[in-house]
């Protein structure tokens, strides 16, 4: 079983390519907003006081799709050394429940994250949609990537959303 975990900073092209990678490859996705936004409708503004939940939602919907023998595409954001030990987790219990995991890592410039980050795509998911707090995000963009994975890395400043599912597809054998 396939585990394409899709991973970058805010408004790196997450959703929308992990959308045409499984439209092109038939992979089912999960992504990272469906548990998000449960638990945020249920806490509100107690997420992150919650976000044990929003893990084990992640990590349900992982053991049932294990069990079922169905490939999964996954999309988060990696947020640096805080997120460290919860993405240990993530790969720890991934592999426990037998996917082959291929990490794939969304890159941009920083203008163009600036830049994107109010498109109207972005507030269906109650995404970050602020120019000014994106600029911090994006002061160090280093932080997004996972320092403890090989990851096959996209540019989204290079590549339309197609292109990019079209190589991730190639690249990871998936066509």
């Amino acid at each position: 079983m396939k585990f394409i975990f899709i991973y970058g900073p805010p408004a790196s092209g997450k959703l929308t390519i992990a959308e045409r990678l499984s439209n092109i490859t038939g992979i089912p996705l999960f992504h990272n907003h469906l548990t998000r936004d449960i638990v945020k409708e249920i806490y509100g503004d107690k997420l992150d006081d919650n976000y044990t939940l929003v893990n084990e939602l992640r990590y349900k919907v992982f053991e049932y799709c294990a069990k079922n023998e169905t490939d999964l595409i996954f999309t988060v954001v990696y947020g640096g050394r805080e997120d460290e030990s919860i993405f240990k987790e993530y790969i720890s219990k991934i592999n426990e429940y037998g996917f082959e995991i291929s990490f794939v890592e969304l890159t941009a410039s920083s203008d163009d994250l600036i830049n994107r980050v109010e498109n109207e795509s972005r507030k269906k998911y109650k995404k970050l949609t602020d120019q000014h707090v994106m600029k911090n995000l994006v002061s160090d963009l280093s932080v997004f990537s996972i320092p403890f994975v090989d990851s096959l890395k996209v540019n989204t400043s290079e590549l339309t959303a197609d292109e990019s599912a079209q190589y991730i597809a190639k690249q990871l054998g998936l066509l």
